[in-house]
């Protein structure tokens, strides 16, 4: 927490906070195959040291926060690996690889654990409930410095995510263009806030998309701190790489400079991306020291 705490000033000034990229599309570059929920988990179990080297890589990339494989290691989604009764020990290993790399670095990284998945469907509103308070819990547990919460089935269970996770500490959620339209975006914002949550990240496919749905929460400051999750490209996936294009950073810049307090993350990023937009923002914003990788102590 003593690292998240350094940073959290910066959600309202200076150099905005960079979110480390899409980890299913990071780890598909690196020749992993994962097809369906659990996949992640799988890779957690039988992999470790391989999510550990893609950390590492985010890292040395000057990351911001780092965010544990946690979406996928809830019972949910590990029952479709056959691996539903390793759900809190998975968690936990998922939150130890992260705490383990920060604790020896040289700068204040924070970690984040991840509530949801956009590859495990809808189930009956009490189960869903349930499971989600024993996840955030999991999550704590296991040391994350905040939450991130998305892939959510509706509003109503993204708001009910947001409330779970901020019991235990800072909540971030994530909204994309299904979850709210432009008209609907501001009440949503202002609902998730009022449920505990520190941060609103838009995920857009596009810079344009990205800078239209920032000024729908202009009037709503400092309520809300906005972040935006530019993908890769507008064809972009979640979890498929897609190529770094010097565009993408200017644009992401280009929302930063339009409010976006954090950014990265988007669909289709890999570590290419956060250490492009990590170093450009690094040079506008000199007066924030630069990292030096792991401490000596």
């Amino acid at each position: 927490m003593v690292s998240y705490a350094k940073l959290r000033a910066r959600l309202y000034k200076g150099r905005p906070i960079v979110l480390d990229a899409d980890v299913g599309a990071s780890l598909r570059a690196r020749g992993f195959e994962m097809d369906g929920p659990g996949a992640l988990g799988a890779i957690l179990h039988r992999e470790p040291q391989a999510v550990a080297m893609h950390h590492q890589a985010e890292l040395s990339c000057n990351v911001d926060i780092l965010s544990a494989l946690t979406a996928d290691t809830t019972p949910r989604a590990l029952a479709e690996a056959g691996m539903e009764h390793r759900a809190a020990r998975l968690t936990g290993i998922a939150l130890e690889l992260i705490s383990e790399l920060t604790a020896t670095w040289s700068r204040p990284v924070g970690t984040a654990g991840v509530l949801g998945s956009e590859l495990v469907s809808a189930t009956q509103r009490g189960r869903f409930e349930d499971e989600t308070l024993e996840h955030a819990a999991r999550i704590a547990a296991g040391g994350a410095d905040l939450m991130i919460i998305r892939g959510m089935g509706s509003r109503l269970d993204l708001v009910f995510a947001v409330a779970a996770a901020a019991n235990h500490g800072s909540a971030w959620a994530v909204v994309d263009r299904y979850m709210a339209t432009d008209e609907e975006l501001p009440r949503l914002a202002l609902s998730l806030t009022d449920a505990g949550a520190e941060a609103v990240l838009l995920e857009v496919d596009s810079a344009e998309e990205g800078l239209r749905r920032l000024r729908l929460l202009e009037g709503l400051a400092p309520d809300v701190i906005p972040g935006t999750l530019l993908a890769a490209a507008p064809d972009a996936l979640r979890g498929f790489p897609s190529p770094l294009f010097s565009s993408w950073v200017d644009r992401a810049v280009e929302l930063t400079q339009s409010g976006a307090r954090i950014v990265g993350g988007g669909a289709g990023t890999t570590e290419d991306h956060t250490r492009a937009l990590a170093s450009r923002l690094g040079m506008i914003h000199p007066s924030v020291a630069a990292p030096f990788g792991p401490s000596d102590g």
